[in-house]
């Protein structure tokens, strides 16, 4: 019950506060530097993708590592 309470204030906050979020005014497409903004936004949000990638590669393959190293002893 006490997971059913903290679960609907979590959400009343999430509601809340995305309405406050949703009315600023914006900004300005037509700004010389927008394109160049947006493309760095994008950028980011894919370098944190590959990164999840990557570092989820790594873990799996020095887990494979390690059971193949216990294995052969």
């Amino acid at each position: 019950m006490k997971k059913i309470f903290n679960h609907s204030i979590i959400l009343s906050l999430m509601l809340a506060f995305s309405q406050v979020v949703q009315a600023h005014p914006g900004h300005d497409h037509a700004h010389w530097a927008s394109n160049s903004i947006h493309l760095l936004t994008v950028a980011a949000i894919a370098s944190v993708i590959v990164a999840g990638l990557v570092y989820k590669q790594v873990i799996r393959r020095r887990k494979n590592v390690s059971t193949i190293s216990t294995k052969g002893e």
